[in-house]
């Protein structure tokens, strides 16, 4: 089993990074070719985003383990998140003003305005009825969600109960689940989408405590039985999989990931480490959030204007562009203005409510 010595900060591991690295290639590929090729393989780049959300409940989970207070895991999810995020939507934001101002008949073009934009950079313009800018931002109130989740648990001392948290709410999960699907209650899902992927990020928990030996290993895989039986019941909530992969083939990729990181944790998925995987996975939270609106652009120029086949113009053009443009986005923005960001919320907050000893 993986263990994780340090009392004082997380571990990084590599294998997690190269995890991210193949998430955001998926996800990629998978907006790149949607109506472009007959093969059907990379539609199941849908599924990217349950794996990140699968990463995200083991790393947020151990983060949360080695922090001093709520106010240092709020400090850093946002200087972590932020910066970046910012730099992803202004950019994106500053495209689609430049192709209205030069009358570009762009094929996927935005009529977003300032308020969008705005609304965008909370992070939260879901509960704002206002349309993400691009599409991959749509994940990101479930993550935020899940943050609050676990941030209000450690406020009350409850994470210690989180296993027989996560139970009872897989349980209500699929109650509601069923009950919506026989027309008994509304779909109030809505109002907080976390329950359509909690069952991913609870079986990133369940996979951090069984590394961490802190569950038996009998009633940790069950958990994870439970949480992959789970998902896969609520596949047709499970955001836009649905559209493009079956259910069977929705439940094939899920045990793969789950699968993958039953290696991970009994250290038998070192092999995927590699200088390129963990390049991507260091730089995949840009990545995510850049590649689509703009370098699908690109791809349709290319084809149109230069009349260059479609595999070339996103082998080629596209996705180096992406991965060029998300490494300058970590290395100049997400890790420097990060470190300033921490600093100045860290001297500001305890200026204001300093910490009693």
């Amino acid at each position: 089993m993986i263990t994780d010595p340090s009392k004082t900060s997380p571990k990084r591991y590599l294998e997690l990074d190269a995890l991210r690295g193949f998430a955001a290639m998926f996800v990629m590929l998978f907006h790149y070719t949607q109506g472009k090729v007959s093969t059907k393989f990379f539609a199941l780049g849908v599924t990217g985003v349950d794996l990140f959300f699968l990463i995200s409940g083991f790393v947020i989970f151990m983060s949360i383990n080695h922090v001093a207070s709520g106010r240092e895991f709020v400090i850093n999810r946002v200087a972590r998140l932020y910066p970046t995020y910012w730099a992803c939507v202004s950019i994106t934001f500053g495209v689609m003003v430049f192709l209205r101002m030069i009358h570009f008949n762009a094929v996927h073009d935005s009529n977003a305005g300032v308020a969008n934009y705005l609304g965008n950079l909370t992070m939260f313009q879901y509960y704002l009825h206002i349309k993400d800018l691009d599409v991959p931002y749509w994940t990101m109130i479930i993550e935020m969600l899940f943050y609050l989740l676990i941030l209000a648990l450690y406020q009350l001392k409850w994470l210690k109960h989180i296993i027989t948290i996560g139970c009872l709410f897989n349980i209500l999960i699929l109650v509601n689940y069923a009950l919506v699907v026989r027309v008994v209650i509304p779909n109030y899902n809505v109002y907080f989408p976390l329950v359509n992927h909690f069952a991913l990020f609870f079986g990133g928990i369940v996979f951090y405590k069984i590394a961490t030996q802190s569950i038996s290993i009998p009633a940790g895989y069950s958990m994870l039985v439970f949480c992959l039986i789970t998902q896969i019941t609520v596949y047709r909530f499970a955001g836009s999989d649905p559209d493009h992969i079956s259910q069977l083939q929705y439940f094939g990729v899920l045990l793969l990931y789950f699968t993958l990181f039953v290696l991970f944790i009994n250290e038998k998925l070192r092999f995927i480490i590699s200088a390129p995987a963990v390049f991507l996975g260091k730089i995949s939270f840009a990545l995510y959030l850049i590649h689509s609106y703009i370098f699908r652009g690109v791809i349709g120029f290319a084809e149109k204007r230069f009349h260059l086949p479609f595999w070339i113009a996103t082998l080629l053009i596209a996705i180096p562009a992406a991965i060029l443009l998300a490494y300058l986005i970590t290395a100049f923005i997400e890790k420097p203005l990060g470190k300033k960001l921490k600093s100045m919320l860290n001297a500001s907050l305890n200026t204001r409510h300093p910490i009693k000893n």
